[in-house]
């Protein structure tokens, strides 16, 4: 009778000499349990098996049997180990960009009704100066016309200036948007955008150009764009016509630099108006700034129309 370790991979069996080993001199696999020969065990039959137990168990060769519980294992109480996902859901801040965006509509409004009254505040000193060829005007008249005239081109300007930041704050927030619902990312950068809405010159070219890459698939949208861009560029070159003609002198360039004025300040209100339709159409939203509800129109078969009109004329006849 002697004393072998039986590989778990090759089935070698080694004599026990001296002490037992743990790995098997042939394929390096494990040994088993030191076994007699005469009550030897099949290969496929480990000489250990695992048994798993809580840290708070005993441990070691001699503890007691632990009683195996028949029940469904289940905690008493929602486990607090292990990874915790924890999601901020408070909002974000807008930063300042963001905020000057959501007043683009305001401002731009803002723009259209001090221009719009600073048509009929020109108009109304041209006709005091009509007015004033036979009849002598009085001071106070000439005061509130003066402030009339002041007040709307001026703060239509101011307003203006701010209208034009946020809308490139605007423009580089939809166009992130556009992109980034396309998984694509914006071929030009936010410095590029800015530099080519600001610097004159550029500013009557490329400002279109960055609109007509968001709306280059809207039929409608390509059409409001053009007329926007044709209405933008007219400006411009209205406000070089006025440079030239304040330096005219006379009464008469005068009188015909106040018609001017009205003119140009109608052109403006238009222009921006016209930016608050292409800005809302890019944004598929109303002149309000309400969602728009999309309109689907189908074919429908002309016997489809008839049969309604064979019921229509049932239903009357049944009346």
């Amino acid at each position: 009778m002697s004393v072998v370790q039986v590989c778990a991979r090759c089935a070698a069996r080694w004599p026990v000499v001296g002490g037992p080993t743990q790995w098997c001199p042939r394929c390096s696999g494990v040994l088993l349990i030191p076994t007699r020969t005469e009550i030897y065990q099949p290969p496929n039959r480990r000489g250990f098996r695992w048994i798993a137990r809580s840290p708070s168990d005993p441990r070691g060769v001699g503890d007691a049997p632990v009683r195996r519980s028949l029940t469904t294992p289940r905690y008493d109480a929602v486990p607090q180990w292990g990874l915790q996902d924890i999601v901020d859901t408070s909002p974000v801040p807008p930063s300042r960009a963001d905020r000057m965006a959501d007043r683009v509509g305001p401002l731009l409004t803002l723009a259209t009704i001090l221009y719009g009254l600073a048509v009929f505040a020109e108009l109304g000193r041209y006709a005091i100066l009509v007015r004033n060829r036979t009849t002598l005007i009085p001071q106070w008249l000439l005061t509130v016309s003066d402030a009339a005239v002041y007040f709307t081109q001026l703060g239509g300007l101011l307003i203006s200036v701010f209208a034009a930041v946020a809308g490139v704050c605007w423009l580089l927030r939809r166009r992130h948007e556009h992109f980034a619902g396309a998984g694509e990312s914006d071929p030009r950068t936010a410095s590029e955008v800015v530099v080519g809405c600001a610097v004159p010159i550029l500013n009557l070219v490329m400002p279109a150009v960055y609109l007509f890459e968001l709306v280059r698939r809207d039929p409608r949208g390509t059409l409001l764009v053009k007329i926007w861009w044709g209405f933008w560029g007219f400006s411009a070159l209205l406000l070089v016509v006025n440079a030239y003609w304040r330096s005219r002198p006379g009464i008469q360039a005068m009188a015909d630099g106040v018609l001017l004025n009205a003119f140009i300040a109608l052109v403006a209100a238009v222009t921006a108006a016209l930016t608050l339709v292409v800005i809302r159409r890019i944004e598929r939203k109303s002149w309000r700034g309400e969602p728009e509800s999309e309109t689907r129109w189908v074919p429908v078969p002309r016997s489809v129309l008839e049969e309604k009109t064979v019921l229509d004329e049932k239903e009357t006849a049944a009346l």
